[in-house]
């Protein structure tokens, strides 16, 4: 079959050590291919938006064209293939796949015949028990079960996470013999998942630090004859803006450190920041990543030599899943199915917006589709004495189109299904938690309700950002002592996002789900006047 003009390549030789030759080695150099992607977060049907190649935009995505492109890859190299992945398969999926616990994006992986994926943060979302159900199988203990799930086909690894009795809770490592070659694969999950899950997710687990994981079984699989060393390990990082999908300019982010503590790793496929790169030598490694929802997938290919366990050559090449070819039929199968029973509710109307709202940001870090959100979250907490709202801007997964709003519209723009919490806390806790918005690796701007105000300074030291006096409620300075009533959603309220000063936050009111709560907000512009955009700006920036 020949190759797609749409290919964009990049390609870079490397080796690895030489080692004692095994006995009844390969007479001489195999060719292997892996197909590997990442962060497809359930989107069985294609994502909103296009791919930009070298000759224009194009629809990318949706689970029977990735299935129909891998095959179409596979079928070049039919017994030296593996597929693998880097995590958040599942979570924050849209309607089709969530309403029933991603079940369906689960049996999607197994038809286009994945072999292997670390797990992301998303994949304990539900916590550990449904992870471990979506790979053995069985039935949910909150809800009637017609017929046990089958489980995955593949192979979750997660050799970085242990439960409390310091075993890994999944196993660490996978050894496959491909193509008269053996590779060695090893999974690990970022080690900051517990502060971008909710806490009940990952109780009683520990996330220990990647590179150690790593370095660790990397001599294990050695011994066990790996020719190759894969990582599958979902963090990341990003090119430059603007780049090319298949390059790696100006590559920066948490994985680069990580990557430049790995020793004897030949291939690295990550994830998490939903970027494309492909970087030719991160650490001594050629690494990966396909970007979000199936747009993309990486074809890598290695040339072996396993009489001495070696590498010789490897190249990457970024795929965009176009539409030009046929979908696969038992994906579509799979897709259509978990579309038709989500499809009564997914066309539901709930509202009318005016004007589009995205989780674009302004400078300041305010975004329309936040605002909007905030602002639900204020009205549904009201009668339990709420007196200002926040959201995370991470918890904002999809942009409002104008017009009409459908229920399966707005769950996309909020899937992961917490509920609202309504604390107190005084005027310096509140200053304080809004300090903690750029104390991470990046800033985490929380998006608040109409009647909060304040300005932050760019050049100010983080822990010192807030402008002093600018913090403003009903349009009143707050006062250091004033106790305030604050609703935000489960996942903030449990010190989600580093957010660590909600914890603290005293006589706590559980309230609805925040989807419900946007439902209901929206529900009065049904037969109405569309909802105008909300008001802005709240949030100012100072030099």
């Amino acid at each position: 079959m020949h190759r797609l003009s749409l290919l964009l390549t990049l390609a870079a030789c490397a080796g690895s050590p030489p080692a004692t030759p095994a006995p009844h080695a390969a007479a001489g150099p195999v060719h292997l291919q892996l197909i590997a992607f990442n962060d497809f977060h359930g989107n069985l049907e294609p994502p909103s938006g296009t791919v930009r190649l070298p000759d224009g935009t194009v629809p990318a995505g949706g689970g029977a064209w990735l299935a129909a492109h891998v095959a179409r890859l596979r079928a070049e190299e039919p017994d030296a293939t593996l597929v693998v992945g880097a995590g958040d398969l599942v979570g924050a999926s849209p309607l089709p796949s969530a309403l029933t616990h991603d079940e369906p994006t689960i049996a999607l992986m197994d038809v286009l015949g994945l072999d292997v994926s670390s797990v992301g943060n998303h994949e304990f979302d539900e916590g550990l028990d449904e992870l471990l159900r979506l790979q053995r199988g069985g039935c949910r203990t909150d809800a009637p079960c017609k017929a046990p799930f089958a489980g995955a086909h593949f192979t979750y690894l997660a050799a970085n996470v242990t439960d409390r009795s310091g075993k890994t809770i999944l196993p660490g490592t996978l050894v496959k013999k491909v193509g008269g070659a053996t590779v060695g694969l090893v999974g690990v999950v970022l080690h900051e998942t517990p502060s971008l899950v909710t806490p009940s997710g990952v109780a009683g687990l520990t996330f220990g630090d990647e590179a150690d994981a790593v370095n660790a079984a990397v001599p294990r699989l050695r011994e066990a004859g790996a020719d190759v060393i894969v990582v599958l390990i979902h963090q990341g990082g990003a090119q430059a803006s603007g780049s090319p999908p298949g390059d790696c300019r100006g590559f920066k982010g948490p994985l680069l450190d990580i990557a430049q503590r790995f020793r004897g790793v030949d291939v690295i496929v990550s994830g998490h920041t939903h970027q494309t790169y492909v970087c030719p030598d991160l650490g001594g490694a050629l690494t990966v990543s396909s970007g979000a929802f199936g747009r993309f997938v990486n074809r890598i290919e290695l040339e072996v030599d396993p009489a001495q366990h070696r590498v010789l050559s490897r190249r990457a090449t970024q795929v965009p899943v176009t539409h030009a070819i046929a979908p696969d039929p038992r994906a579509q199968a799979v897709v259509d199915r978990a579309v038709a029973d989500a499809a009564p509710l997914a066309g539901l109307h709930v509202g009318r917006l005016a004007t589009g709202l995205t989780r674009t940001q302004s400078a300041a870090g305010e975004a329309s589709l936040g605002d909007l959100v905030a602002d639900a979250h204020l009205a549904a907490t009201r009668k339990t004495g709420a007196a200002v709202a926040f959201t995370n801007s991470g918890g904002l997964r999809s942009d409002l189109p104008a017009g009409e709003v459908t229920y399966a519209q707005v769950f996309a723009a909020q899937p992961f299904g917490n509920t609202l919490v309504t604390f107190t806390l005084s005027g310096a806790q509140l200053v304080s938690a809004l300090e903690q918005q750029w104390l991470g690796s990046r800033p985490k701007i929380l998006q608040p309700s109409a009647n909060v105000a304040y300005t932050w300074s760019a050049a100010a030291a983080p822990g010192a950002k807030i402008v002093p006096g600018s913090l403003k409620v009903d349009g009143h300075p707050l006062a250091a002592d004033a106790r305030v009533r604050v609703t935000v959603n489960s996942f903030l309220a449990s010190g989600g996002d580093g957010f660590s000063v909600f914890a603290d936050g005293a006589d706590r009111v559980g309230g609805p789900p925040d989807l419900e709560a946007l439902v209901e907000y929206l529900r009065p512009t049904l037969d109405g006047t569309p909802l105008p955009k909300p008001s802005a700006p709240r949030i100012t920036q100072v030099p």
